[in-house]
């Protein structure tokens, strides 16, 4: 009896296993999402792949134009135009990005052509390292090149990666994304510093910097391979437009009227002006003016940059329990002295502890801009508003770039008019803040936001784009 019993309990068990095997095999819904979260494993792979790969592009490519602008023979005040001037072209071009994309065929295609173009701009630069010779406007058509190809594909690649990775785990993934590019972008700038400190003293830093920007092609060349293998659906390929979300009205008290919103845009548009006066100028004050070698150079970039990304996490506390208004007051009152602190000394550890403040400040800067961007803009107009706040953007750099190259070539480039520079930048950072008083900014905001790393500078911040699929409202 107990023997007949067992094997009808095992008959049953194997009757159940079998016809689950069955349907798992058989049934077209199960098929279509097994394949599918395949397919999603694999797309979230190759994100992290090419998040890896741009990341050691940013710390070993772009990150160094500036420096090889000076290494290459051109002024210090052609070092600084550099950083700046591309940024506007990019900005410019941009605008037409929406029908280029539908001449195209498609998001994917924008973004793995543009991601090519990039990889492709490093290659004339090595060129120009392993020969010794550039001119000042060839730099510049160069470096627009790149940038172009960078600005005009982020749009884009945000409204595309935003159907690429599934809404379920998206602040994780983006959060773990984000992660990653650091601690590539960080590694890249560090092992180019160390590179080019050796070069140096070989007395052939020149070609140093060719065989880096050659690095810096492959790896971005890398990634536009993982950006053309991840595979979308026909909602992404088919569709040039953004899909539009469904957006639940905001409670009266809870909105931000269209003065309060002006008001925020001018402020970060006016407050870019002033940063951009002497950001773009510290790099040649550094390794022109104090005779920095590049392990020196590298080292300040990278205390600002470490402490910027460690106190991301303990401003994102501060935005969530008190609100991104907050934190952004705080970020811009922090920006303030930072430029005017340059003037007090040269000392190495007086410089260390300014590069640790900047990266404190920049962080609640950066995070409460993009989470009041994001809390103050309509959700279903944000890319477009993205696209133009950034031509608004780069305006600005190259406004203010423009100014300190001026006040550089009038006054000479002395270490007394570099204090000048950062002097009238603290200056017109104050002034700025006048634009915020009085602004009725959202009390609840966003609570995460994940951001690109576009470029690192030393006196500026990083150049970072966010990552809008990552918002967490």
């Amino acid at each position: 009896m107990d023997r007949e019993r067992s094997k009808s309990t095992t008959d049953n068990c194997f009757h159940n296993f079998a016809s689950l095997l069955m349907d798992r095999i058989l049934n077209p819904a199960t098929i279509h999402r097994t394949a599918s979260a395949g397919k999603s494993d694999r797309n979230l792979t190759r994100s992290l792949g090419d998040a890896a790969c741009f990341g050691g592009m940013v710390g070993c490519g772009e990150t160094y134009f500036s420096a090889f602008a000076l290494a290459v023979g051109l002024s210090e005040t052609a070092s600084g135009l550099i950083a700046s001037i591309p940024l506007l072209v990019g900005g410019v071009i941009q605008l037409v990005s929406p029908k280029a994309i539908a001449w195209i065929g498609g998001y994917q295609r924008w973004i793995v052509a543009g991601a090519v173009l990039q990889s492709l701009a490093f290659l004339p630069l090595a060129y120009a390292a392993w020969t010794g010779s550039l001119s000042i406007v060839m730099f510049l058509l160069i470096a627009s090149v790149y940038w172009t190809a960078g600005l005009s594909t982020g749009p884009a690649w945000n409204t595309w990666i935003e159907q690429i990775v599934p809404v379920a785990g998206r602040a994780r993934f983006f959060s773990k994304r984000s992660r990653l590019q650091q601690i590539c972008t960080f590694s890249g700038l560090m092992v180019a510093g160390l590179v080019l400190q050796w070069t140096s003293h070989q007395e052939i830093a020149l070609t140093g910097f060719a065989g880096l920007f050659l690095v810096a092609a492959m790896l971005r060349l890398v990634s536009a391979s993982f950006l053309h293998r991840t595979r979308n659906g026909s909602q992404v390929a088919n569709h040039i437009e953004p899909p539009q979300k469904d957006v639940t009205e905001k409670p009266a008290e809870e909105r931000v009227d269209d003065r309060s919103a002006i008001r925020l845009l001018a402020y970060l548009v006016a407050m870019q002006v002033f940063i951009q006066l002497s950001g773009p100028y510290f790099v040649p004050y550094m390794l022109g003016q104090l005779k920095f070698d590049y392990v020196v150079y590298v080292g300040l970039i990278a205390l600002a940059f470490l402490s910027k990304v460690i106190s991301f996490a303990f401003w994102g506390r501060i935005a969530e329990e008190s609100g991104a208004a907050k934190v952004l007051w705080f970020g811009g009152i922090g920006l303030v002295p930072l430029a005017s602190l340059w003037i007090v000394s040269t000392n190495l550890i007086w410089l260390a502890i300014i590069q640790i403040l900047s990266g404190i400040a920049w962080a609640a800067y950066e995070l409460g801009f993009f989470l009041m961007f994001f809390e103050t803009l309509p959700a279903k107009h944000r890319t477009r508003l993205l696209t133009y706040h950034n031509f608004a953007n780069t305006l600005a750099i190259c406004a203010g770039a423009l100014a300190g190259a001026a006040i550089l070539a009038y006054w000479g480039t002395t270490s007394q008019t570099y204090y000048y520079l950062f002097g009238l930048s603290s200056a017109g950072r104050l002034l700025c803040l006048g634009l915020l008083v009085g602004a009725v900014l959202p009390k609840h905001s966003l609570k995460s936001i994940g951001m690109r790393v576009l470029s690192i500078r030393p006196g500026a911040g990083s150049v970072t784009a966010p990552i809008i699929a990552s918002a967490e409202e």
